[in-house]
């Protein structure tokens, strides 16, 4: 089985992908690995690609990534007009690099794969399971303060941020709305279970899905 994760800003999705790949004995890529995946890939995708478009670190703001948009023109029609038209652009290379990437991670079968529109670029496997993970405000704020030891304002500042950064980078390279449920086949609110409850949770519908498949 393949599941894709991801989630607000502080719902703790990332912790339930570590905990769920232990329970389930999968495989769990996370920035690290898709990263290199996608620097070692044939794109011609380098570091600083990375970066520019990095969903939760990227220097681009969503008007300066229109620039350099093919995908956005082609998906989000009307919206955006590309100015570069003499080279490949890099958001072009860069959406192919992760189509390939994906696919080749899932086609390993047993792995969790963390963000960067995984559930977009893997849409159709019969084999897929597509969540998302929500949690309230305050509980969102008390779990930044708690692992980067920021103030309650600097904790509501960084969620803001990124939050809108994975908004803008969910419907740059898929033309979708990233918050909505219809994109995914699980939403977990994570103030109705923990952690371990939500890993849980993964590990009884793999379960299910995989028997229903058999």
């Amino acid at each position: 089985m393949i599941i894709t994760i991801g989630g607000t800003y502080g719902s703790g999705a990332k912790i339930v992908a570590e905990k769920a790949a232990e329970l389930l004995g999968y495989t769990l890529c996370d920035d690290d690995i898709i990263e290199k995946a996608l620097i070692d890939s044939d794109e011609d995708i380098t570091e600083n690609t990375f970066r520019y478009f990095d969903e939760s670190a990227g220097d681009a703001s969503i008007s300066e990534l229109r620039k350099v948009s093919s995908t956005q023109k082609r998906k989000m029609s009307g919206l955006v007009i590309s100015l570069t038209h003499d080279v490949l652009p890099l958001d072009k290379r860069l959406d192919a690099a992760m189509r390939k990437v994906m696919n080749e991670l899932a086609d390993q079968d047993n792995v969790i794969l963390l963000g960067r529109c995984a559930d977009y670029y893997l849409a159709g496997r019969p084999n897929l399971i597509r969540t998302f993970f929500v949690n309230n405000d305050e509980d969102r704020t008390a779990l930044i303060m708690e692992v980067f030891d920021v103030s309650q304002h600097e904790a509501k500042k960084a969620i803001a941020k990124a939050d809108k950064r994975r908004e803008d980078y969910y419907a740059f390279f898929t033309g979708n709305l990233w918050r909505d449920l219809a994109n995914y086949d699980l939403v977990i609110h994570r103030d109705y279970l923990s952690i371990e409850g939500c890993a849980k949770l993964l590990q009884s519908v793999v379960e299910i899905k995989s028997a229903e498949l058999n």
